[in-house]
């Protein structure tokens, strides 16, 4: 057999994985007969596992007594095979590490981005209602409050996304404003979509509605914007000294 037939066959033989545990039995338990080695790797047809065996020749002898056992080609092969084996496993555990990593970065941004909607569009919601059904000429103090307590809400988002930023992409003071930064913007033309639509909504039930909701809203988005370079600086200068 010529030395290009030789590899030619070697590999073949290696392209089936009932072949490959056929192999891996060899390694592990020296000789084995026909029989075992149907029963190991579960093939009941027996021109089926003669085909097998004839196609791993290169790799496979019999013994003076008949049973199968790996030649020396087929020792060397199996230690080849083995480090082939060895480098995929580790392989696919970096890939699937890489993918879990992945998935958990988008969980925690959409959890994030969640989180810093949900006090806006509640505070926005809640004054709606009142606005419309219960108090119609809301305090300057109560719309104060509100405010507050949406700015608040999305404040405590960013501070969460400055850890995320930090954790995943990078420490880098000024990366993590800008990063912040574009995160903010994408929050405000979410919070002003709904401010818009809840807006829209007090019009059709009440035509001469005031717009305090909407009003309220803009503020707070602007002060929002406003205030997210300065939040993410201090927070990303203090977890730089820590």
């Amino acid at each position: 057999m010529a030395e290009t037939d030789e590899y030619d066959a070697i590999f073949a033989a290696l392209k089936h994985p009932v072949r490959r545990r056929i192999l891996l039995l060899l390694d592990e338990k020296g000789e084995v007969s026909f029989t075992d080695i149907q029963n190991a790797v579960s093939v009941n047809d027996t021109g089926l596992m003669s085909y097998h065996l004839k196609e791993l020749a290169p790799l496979v002898e019999q013994s003076k007594r008949g049973k199968y056992r790996l030649s020396e080609i087929g020792q060397t092969s199996i230690v080849l095979f083995r480090k082939v084996e060895k480098e995929r496993q580790r392989s696919s555990a970096v890939v699937r590490k890489e993918l879990e990593k992945s998935i958990g970065k988008i969980v925690f941004l959409f959890f994030i981005v969640s989180v810093t909607l949900m006090a806006p569009l509640s505070v926005d919601i809640y004054v709606s209602v009142q606005n419309l059904h219960a108090t119609p000429n809301l305090s300057l103090g109560y719309m104060v409050g509100m405010y507050l307590v949406g700015l608040s809400g999305m404040i405590f988002g960013i501070i969460l996304f400055v850890f995320y930023d930090r954790h995943y992409f990078s420490k880098n003071v000024k990366t993590n404003v800008i990063h912040s930064t574009i995160f903010a913007i994408g929050i405000s033309l979410l919070s002003i979509f709904s401010a818009y639509m809840i807006h829209r909504f007090e019009q059709a039930i009440l035509p001469s509605n005031s717009g305090v909701t909407w009003l309220s809203s803009t503020l707070r988005t602007v002060s929002f914007l406003a205030s997210t370079p300065l939040v993410t600086y201090n927070i990303s200068k203090l977890m730089k000294r820590h």
